[in-house]
């Protein structure tokens, strides 16, 4: 038996056994960090459960967590779990899952045509021809109006419409390229019948229909009218430089890091182009310097391009590049720059590299797993973007007094200046706070019978995580073995800090900072955790703290008392 492989496979079956291999490894860390996440809400719950005297159960909104960050079947959750004798909300859980699919079904509902009725449209109207690789101005004829979705015969001015045409210069959003702008015009000599229509976005809808989506700024439009379309040629340069630009970027990207490198997405905008491809690791400053020297030699080759329209099996025997996954009608178009790439594309072009005139990243970034995005600018946007650069850069020189070679420097001992007064402010708030600590030691109380254990519960005002710290290990130097010291602040607008510090006569009796943090700290909005005898946690309900502080106290009474007892 016979079995056909996709020869784009085949060819790049080394690169794809490498992205599984590390796509495996990281599903192995990410299960990994979701069975540490379990183990803690498992032992929180049977804390909880055991001051509270309730049946130990893990919410759903916690399985749904497991499930959905960390990849945990809700079965595997349920029968670790019940091996440790806690229950798994089920219903809970598939509330959850309810959730998340109504909010996927309404993010694919917005973007959705506004036409609602497309299908009766597409038998009314024919498809829209396009004429935009040869002119940027058409007379058309107005087929259709729609305002908020429904047919019209006439639009009035200051309203927004989507209009039919049988033949536009407009390019409709597609292949990452954003729509064309500009005007329809009408005009036959008297002024009662002038219209101009602003053009914002473009759409395909049904079959091969153009929805020309704008604003009537003057005038009245009507069905049958004769309009000229005309696009705005100054940002439709921009598009074509930033997407010959893009094509340019695909094959530096081939020869510096690889030819197992592909496309996984794309922007075209006026401003900028944006290029998504896949790659485990971070680029090298190095890289991204030799990626702009390629491209801009390319620029400065001046090269024409060539175009055209030909078999798609054709097309791939030449060398063309398709986006891997993508579906390709017979017939395809073909956008070389000869000697450099050979893309299937529908997008706009310039007819010779030296239009794009420069080109310049402006940022590398992670986006998901093996994906990585760049950022850049080419042509008017370079010089936009070289002059924000250089204001910037003239600001800086200004405010800080300095020439443009002497900002670094001058930064960088800024930057040191602000580490040590950053330090002695940090050392003041800690002596600041070792001070308030050695007032509120006093407020200690006994808990115990058979043996006695210094406990002391307070709120701290506004100390830092840092600083609170540095006042319970002050306490408990203070109060001794055994003690117990839970300690509470609120540093800034929204912010909570918890420390729980227990000594080791404390921790042999069986409670443990890291355990008896977590309740509180999910009652204050956050959480938190650590060892035995240490524990840290924040929140981010401030009004929640005085209520968790006296829950602390109480359930240390309860468990101490019963402890020694």
């Amino acid at each position: 038996m016979r079995t056909h492989i996709d020869p784009d496979v085949g060819a790049r079956a080394s690169h794809i056994l490498g992205e599984l291999q590390r796509e495996e490894l990281r599903f192995v860390q990410t299960l990994e960090r979701g069975e540490r996440l379990l183990d803690q809400i498992i032992a929180d719950t049977l804390s909880s459960s055991h001051k509270n005297g309730g049946v130990p159960s893990i919410s759903g909104e916690d399985a749904f967590l497991l499930y959905d960050t960390y990849g945990f079947p809700v079965e595997i959750t349920t029968e670790i779990a019940e091996e440790r004798g806690v229950k798994v909300d089920l219903a809970g859980f598939d509330v959850e899952m309810e959730n998340q699919r109504r909010q996927s079904q309404a993010a694919r509902n917005v973007v959705k045509l506004s036409v609602e009725n497309g299908g009766h449209l597409g038998e009314e109207v024919s498809d829209t021809e396009f004429l935009g690789y040869d002119t940027l101005s058409v007379r058309a004829v107005v087929e259709s109006l729609l305002v908020n979705g429904k047919p019209v015969i006439q639009v009035s001015e200051g309203n927004e419409v989507e209009i039919l045409l049988n033949k536009t210069p407009f390019y409709a959003e597609s292949g990452g390229q954003i729509a064309d702008h500009g005007f329809l015009y009408v005009t036959t000599g008297e002024s009662r019948d002038r219209a101009i229509v602003e053009i914002k976005d473009v759409q395909k809808s049904v079959n091969n229909i153009f929805v020309h989506k704008g604003t009537i700024r003057e005038g009245v439009l009507e069905v049958g009218r004769e309009v000229e379309a005309e696009v705005d040629a100054n940002l439709r340069q921009r598009a074509k430089a930033h997407h010959t630009a893009t094509h340019l970027l695909q094959s530096a990207l081939k020869k510096v890091i690889g030819p197992e490198t592909s496309q996984a997405g794309s922007l075209v905008a006026f401003d900028r182009l944006r290029f998504d491809f896949n790659f485990h690791r971070p680029l090298l400053d190095s890289e991204l310097h030799e990626i702009e020297q390629l491209i801009n030699g390319w620029i400065e080759d001046a090269t024409l391009l060539q175009t055209k329209v030909m078999a798609l099996t054709d097309a791939k025997d030449a060398g063309a590049i398709a986006m891997f996954g993508e579906k390709y009608a017979e017939q395809v178009r073909v956008v070389q720059v000869p000697g450099v790439s050979m893309e299937l594309c529908g997008g706009t072009h310039v007819s010779n590299t030296s239009e794009i005139r420069a080109f310049k990243i402006i940022s590398e970034q992670g986006i998901a797993s093996g994906i990585r995005r760049i950022e850049a600018v080419a042509g008017e946007a370079f010089i936009e973007y070289i002059n924000a650069r250089d204001s910037q850069m003239k600001r800086l020189c200004s405010t800080l007094k300095v020439k443009a070679e002497e900002v670094t420097s001058r930064v960088e001992t800024l930057l040191e200046e602000l580490r040590t007064a950053r330090n002695e402010v940090s050392a003041l708030r800690a002596k600041a706070a070792v001070y308030k600590a050695s007032v509120i030691a006093s407020k200690a109380f006994t808990v115990g019978a058979s043996r006695t254990i210094r406990v002391l519960v307070e709120c701290m005002d506004d100390v830092d995580a840092d600083s609170l710290k540095s006042a319970a290990e002050y306490v408990m130097d203070a109060l001794e073995d055994p003690a117990a010291v839970v300690l509470g602040s609120c540093p800034g607008e929204g912010k909570v800090s918890l420390v729980a510090a227990f000594s080791p006569g404390v921790v042999d009796l069986g409670v443990q900072a890291g355990k008896f943090i977590g309740p509180m700290a999910k009652l204050c909005g956050g959480g938190g955790g650590g060892r035995p005898n240490f524990a840290q946690a924040g929140g981010r309900k401030p009004e929640q703290l005085s209520s968790a502080l006296e829950r602390a106290r109480a359930d240390l009474i309860s468990v101490l008392t019963e402890k020694t007892s």
